[in-house]
């Protein structure tokens, strides 16, 4: 499961179409407010960061603290019960009181029983459902709770990328990546292959303080300076020492966050193979504590494909199916990592 903490300023839904609001969209700090079902389906890849495919989406609304779910859409029966129990956990867990579900898939039957199911169960542990769409083509449809209700025919065109919540968080300076592949090229090896070449022969006789580690943290995050080889050789052998690691987790904040996302998606790119679970879990813990819940999947998924045992990279997946708040990270999380 995908889960999200990132949002465009905690989008809200409207009456009549879904729930109410208590106020419209006003400068670059509030909500989006989605009063059709359009603006919904805009939302969508807003909170995700990416147009999802083949997906199954949760919003939540209503809890303590919300989150955004995507699913990959099941495409057996025996897979559906367990889709269901990933989504309707976290959501009971958190306190949710409202959701939104959406449909992506061309199966349309399929998909409409899916979604129905799920509604169904969440509606069984107290939870409403204020909107349930398929959606596929550039049209959508809304799913009943029963197969008579569904509705039929060619379906309502949008066009999410023309939307004005589009537009909006371009001027905010927010990424939509096109699918979650191209998250997942983010974090792609170089091209190139010279620079993994080269830090191959300089990471094992690399050492380096934690002083020095630190120094390289505070002065690379977030700057813009282009990281040598030899930086980078130093960084991934730093993760590999206890108190590296606990520095990585003093100096990672909310606000700051952004910048060792950057750092360690660097790093990542031109890391040796036998070094990239280390830098992905980097990536994971930092892309988390953004909000980025796709792009910590992505490097979770990257350093489990060298060392499926990775404990960081373990530790990042079980946030994330869990739907961990990244507020409880300064709270709470932290000062135990760090």
């Amino acid at each position: 499961m995908d889960a999200h903490d990132r949002h465009p300023d905690r989008p809200t839904t409207d009456r009549p179409t879904d729930r109410p609001t208590d106020r419209p969209v006003q400068g670059p700090d509030a909500p989006y407010v989605a009063r059709t079902p359009e603006d919904l389906l805009a939302t969508v890849p807003l909170v995700l960061g990416f147009v999802p495919e083949e997906s199954v989406v949760m919003l939540t609304f209503g809890a303590p603290r919300c989150f955004h779910a995507r699913v990959e859409m099941p495409t057996l029966a025996e897979e559906v019960m367990p889709m269901i129990e990933s989504l309707v956990e976290p959501a009971v867990r958190h306190g949710v009181a409202t959701v939104a579900l959406f449909g992506f898939h061309h199966a349309d039957r399929w998909t409409a029983d899916v979604l129905r199911v799920l509604a169904s169960a969440l509606r069984g542990h107290g939870i409403g459902v204020v909107t349930c769409l398929r959606a596929h083509g550039g049209r959508w449809w809304r799913v009943g709770t029963t197969a008579e209700l569904d509705d039929r025919g060619e379906g309502q065109a949008f066009d999410a990328a023309s939307h004005p919540f589009r537009a909006r968080s371009v001027l905010e300076g927010r990424v939509t990546h096109p699918d979650r592949a191209a998250v997942a090229a983010t974090l792609a090896p170089d091209p190139g292959g010279v620079a993994g070449e080269v830090l191959a022969g300089l990471v094992e006789p690399v050492s380096v303080t934690t002083r020095r580690f630190e120094e390289l943290l505070r002065s690379r995050c977030g700057s813009g300076t282009p990281v040598t080889d030899a930086e980078v050789a130093e960084l991934l052998v730093g993760l590999r020492q206890g108190r590296c690691r606990q520095a990585v987790a003093r100096h990672l904040r909310r606000d700051t966050a952004r910048g060792q996302v950057d750092l360690w998606s660097e790093v990542l790119r031109r890391a040796p193979r036998e070094r990239v679970p280390d830098a992905a879990a980097a990536v994971a813990l930092a892309a988390w504590v953004v909000g980025d819940g796709a792009l910590a999947w992505c490097a979770v998924d990257r350093g489990v494909e060298v060392e499926p045992e990775h404990p960081d990279c373990a530790m990042v997946a079980r946030l994330l199916q869990r739907a961990v708040s990244p507020e409880g990270w300064e709270g709470s999380l932290r000062p135990l990592a760090g």
